[in-house]
């Protein structure tokens, strides 16, 4: 498939050429080829692989509410106050009073880890050093050291892994509708890429059809022409066989532009770097006619709720907002928490001797208590849980409404294929009657029986004719993408496998 591009990109550069400038380039492509290349090229579904990857990500930014967290800190204070006016002791030698003045040094390290558990409870171990100085204290340059543990724990309010893990839980119903999001994309891509390709099929066979008709107007008129000379026809049949020719060259020139448009719309769906493929034409496969579905239609419709991607994104979304309860309801209770510290200290002149007290004391320093509190009459906490209630029924109401849209959807799909093989059929009787037709009116013509007017119409009518037929057939093919898109059964159709 790579290389089919880089002859894409190899014709582009050429037909710019100043050698070729005078010819016209075209690439062959088949309907499998146009759908391999819109998987690796289109940029919708480059778009959309990223959401995915951003979910994870942000999933793994609300697990790390449960990390522990490492903190140190290193502190130096040195306060020196002058007290002006207040007298100190006798100077011996000087026989004066001097004024009173201090200073003190403060060195302080703090190391701790403290986090959050699953459960609500709440830690932090620390060990803390304090050095002192001072030109007053009796205690000057000693050290203080502390260990100790403190802990919270919730018993009401924020207690339990339903309200501590909610974030977590929202973040991974996220990345699951991420994922069904990107399966859409893949799906409406595939399925948009089936719709252009049959859609420049019928304009290319639109095209042929109106360039042949012009054609056989052109060997009308040529005729009339010739049996006007020789005085076997009126110079007025001549005319009208020319006003016809004038007529369908408009139809040609309007058919050949619907075909260069629907051949940049597949450039767009298959390539990242249309600007190198423009000037080139493409020249696609017929498309095979698609499979029948009509065995497959009960299955399908049975299986469509549960695969369709926006309805397992609206499943997901129930979750969401039923998480969403739970977490909230809790909100609304009282908070009790349940508070405790267990620790050791020690002093010494050295600091390796003042660690070691702290961790050899048999005399600990504890203490364990509750704390309590409720907002009165808690209108917060009872207003947000009965709109989180709401927001459940809400989008249960929602799922049995799409559930009730993709019944009809597939239902319609369904019918749209059946009425387009029937339109094949009816379309394709038409074209053959329409050509015995013709036959026989220039038959007639020749004979001097029908008029060239009848015969004229006779062309408009085969060419019309076959038009129906070839926009049938594309019809049938796009109604089947649509079907399979409404089924959610694109991919499995197409053998295409998502990786995860």
């Amino acid at each position: 498939m790579k290389s089919l591009f880089r002859s894409c990109s190899l014709l582009f550069a050429l037909a710019a050429g100043p050698a070729a400038q005078a010819q016209e380039y075209f690439v062959p492509l088949t309907y499998p080829q146009a759908i391999q290349l819109a998987l690796q090229k289109n940029f919708a579904i480059e778009g959309a692989s990223f959401d995915p990857l951003i979910s994870r990500a942000k999933l793994r930014s609300n697990e790390g509410k449960f990390d522990p967290v490492l903190s140190a800190s290193i502190i130096r204070e040195d306060n020196e106050e002058d007290l002006g006016g207040l007298a100190d002791l006798t100077d011996t030698t000087a026989g004066t009073l001097q004024p009173l003045g201090t200073r003190s040094l403060r060195d302080y390290a703090d190391v701790g880890l403290n986090g959050l558990t699953p459960w609500g409870l709440t830690y932090d171990l620390g060990v803390n050093v304090e050095n002192r100085q001072s030109s007053t204290s009796d205690y000057a340059d000693r050290f203080a050291s502390f260990i100790g543990l403190s802990v919270t724990q919730p018993l009401l309010r924020n207690f339990g892994t339903d309200v501590n893990m909610a974030s977590v839980r929202l973040a991974r119903a996220d990345t699951a509708i991420s994922g069904w999001a990107y399966r859409q994309q893949v799906i409406d891509t595939v399925t948009r890429t089936a719709e252009v390709y049959n859609e420049l099929w019928f304009s290319s066979g639109n095209a042929e059809v109106e360039r042949r008709s012009r054609g056989l107007a052109q060997q009308l008129a040529a005729d009339n022409l010739r049996r006007a000379e020789i005085g076997v026809m009126s110079p007025l049949d001549v005319l009208q066989a020319e006003s016809d020719v004038a007529s369908r060259e408009e139809r040609v020139l309007v058919a050949e532009r619907r075909q260069a448009d629907d051949e940049n719309f597949l450039k767009e769906l298959v390539t990242n770097r249309v600007e190198d493929v423009l000037a080139v034409r493409v020249d696609i496969a017929p498309p095979a006619r698609a499979p029948d579905i009509s065995q497959n239609r009960q299955a399908d419709l049975a299986a469509a709720v549960q695969n369709r991607p926006d309805f397992r994104s609206a499943m997901l979304e129930l979750q969401k907002k039923q998480i969403n309860v739970v977490f909230t309801r809790n909100q609304a209770l009282p908070q009790l928490d349940l508070v405790a510290s267990l620790g050791s200290n020690g002093i010494d002149r050295e600091f390796a001797d003042s660690v070691s007290r702290t961790v050899e004391n048999n005399t600990l320093a504890w203490s364990v208590g509750g704390v309590f509190s409720i907002p009165l009459p808690n209108r917060t906490g009872q207003g947000n849980l009965e709109a989180a209630q709401l927001e459940v029924t809400r989008q249960l109401v929602e799922l049995k409404r799409l559930e009730q849209s993709i019944m009809v959807q597939v239902d319609n799909a369904a019918g749209q294929v059946e009425t387009a093989a029937k339109r094949i059929e009816a379309t394709g009787v038409a074209r053959r009657l329409a050509r015995e037709t013709l036959t026989a009116g220039e038959v007639r013509l020749r004979a001097g029986a029908a008029t060239t007017f009848e015969v004229l119409q006779f062309q408009r009518d085969l060419a019309t004719a076959a038009i129906a037929e070839i926009r049938a057939k594309a019809d049938y093919n796009i109604a089947v993408a649509r079907y399979q898109q409404a089924t959610a059964t694109t991919l499995q159709r197409q053998g295409i496998t998502l990786s995860d």
